[in-house]
């Protein structure tokens, strides 16, 4: 081997390394970020949550309900949803599934979302509020703090 063929080689095998080096912290960055953005939409602010609901407890003292009589009794409970920044406070009947509950709140214009379905899956939401799912990001749900383990579409209220 002649001295120039070394020195070629050598040129060759630093310039292999030094890309598999770049590509690596690329990767490694984008990696962090993701985890860094799913972290941050996944966070629940529990101090916005103890605010929405002095304000509705407060608000229900000043305006109490007027009782009338033959009321229709539904039997509903409330959920405050955390968007982003955004608080919904909403009411849904037990034993109903996240994404019926989720379609009804759309229809009545409360709440904007959207998804995809997939057979065998479920439906996967990719935009609710503010929150958009892509770029190696993800959307997550919490219930009372915890992580959900199942999707929208078989998680019953």
């Amino acid at each position: 081997m002649t001295k120039h063929n070394k020195k070629l080689y050598i040129r060759i095998f630093i310039l292999i390394v030094f890309s598999i080096f770049l590509a690596f912290f690329i990767f490694a960055k984008e990696k962090k970020e993701i985890v860094e953005n799913i972290i941050q939409e996944s966070v629940i602010p529990s101090p916005l949550i103890k605010s929405a609901i002095k304000t509705q407890t407060s608000n229900l003292e000043k305006n109490p309900v007027p009782e009338k009589e033959n009321l229709e009794i539904k039997n509903t409970e409330d959920i405050i949803l955390l968007l982003g920044k955004e608080i919904v406070n909403l009411s849904f009947t037990p034993n109903m599934f996240f994404y019926d509950a989720l379609i009804d709140w759309k229809s009545q214009g409360k709440i904007e979302f959207a998804g995809k379905n997939y057979p065998g899956l479920g439906f996967f939401v990719t935009d609710i509020g503010s929150l958009h799912a892509g770029n190696g990001k993800y959307l997550l749900y919490y219930v009372n703090g915890k992580e959900a383990t199942v999707g929208v579409s078989s998680y019953r209220l």
